[in-house]
């Protein structure tokens, strides 16, 4: 059992991710941490995208969990996080699907589109190290920026107003995610596979792979294999498993 998370909510930051990642270490691991911004002025998605936030309708907040370092291999904590903050959200009445590797998608008259964004970060010291998980989510939809601003169809996570004020349901995510991050180091992304399985957006639908030398590959997304790769079947027969971070995917 990990200690309760510590609770902070700042009016405005550089980023929350970014806070969290600079603050320095002790000599043992600390309480996890949940910071809370009602405003992000730099704030980040994969691949260094920035993440458009507005103070009234968007939730934008981080959690630190410190772990004695072990060996364990990390790869699969962003589908461990979404699969956590799907599972929060949809006990407060909102129904979200997860795009690999790190999306909250909702579906819409007009298709899928994205309601969050999640980014991992990890720094160690000596033999602690530090998971800080960080995410963003449109509430309601004077948050959502249209296809013009972000290059992809957004929604709100809710249909109407979050059931939550911000502040607890900000606490509510950043225990569950906490706890599961803390799940994810003793037991593995096994654990969390069949909930990630039942939320996959991409399962068996066409997709572009992105390649980071700018090539475009069509395929079909086969769903992810036990290490958290997205399994892609190309139409000249090879199959392949793409690590997040390596490639990009596009929804066709």
């Amino acid at each position: 059992m990990i200690d309760p998370p510590r609770f902070e909510q700042v009016a405005s930051i550089d980023s929350t991710n970014a806070e969290l990642m600079r603050r320095p270490f002790a000599a043992l691991p600390a309480p996890p941490c949940i910071l809370l911004a009602d405003e992000q002025m730099a704030g980040r998605g994969r691949n260094g995208r920035a993440w458009l936030s507005d103070v009234e309708g968007s939730l934008t907040m981080s959690v630190a969990v410190e772990r004695s370092t072990d060996g364990r291999s990390l790869l699969g904590l962003p589908l461990v996080v979404g699969v956590s903050l799907a599972q929060e959200l949809a006990a407060q009445g909102a129904s979200l699907m997860l795009k690999w590797p790190n999306d909250l998608y909702r579906e819409t008259l007009q298709g899928p589109a994205k309601a969050g964004g999640v980014l991992i970060e990890v720094r160690q010291f000596g033999a602690v190290q530090r998971i800080v998980a960080g995410w963003g989510l449109n509430l309601r939809t004077s948050a959502v920026f249209d296809a013009r601003h972000t290059g992809q169809a957004t929604a709100a996570v809710f249909d109407g107003p979050a059931p939550l004020d911000r502040p607890a349901l900000a606490r509510a995510l950043g225990v569950r995610v906490a706890a599961d991050i803390e799940r994810f180091a003793r037991e593995g992304l096994e654990a969390f596979l069949p909930h990630w399985r039942a939320l996959d957006l991409l399962a068996n639908r066409p997709i572009d792979l992105l390649r980071p030398d700018g090539r475009r590959e069509p395929g079909v997304a086969c769903g992810v294999d036990n290490q958290g790769a997205l399994v892609v079947q190309f139409d000249d027969g090879r199959r392949e498993h793409c690590i997040g971070g390596e490639v990009s995917v596009r929804m066709r």
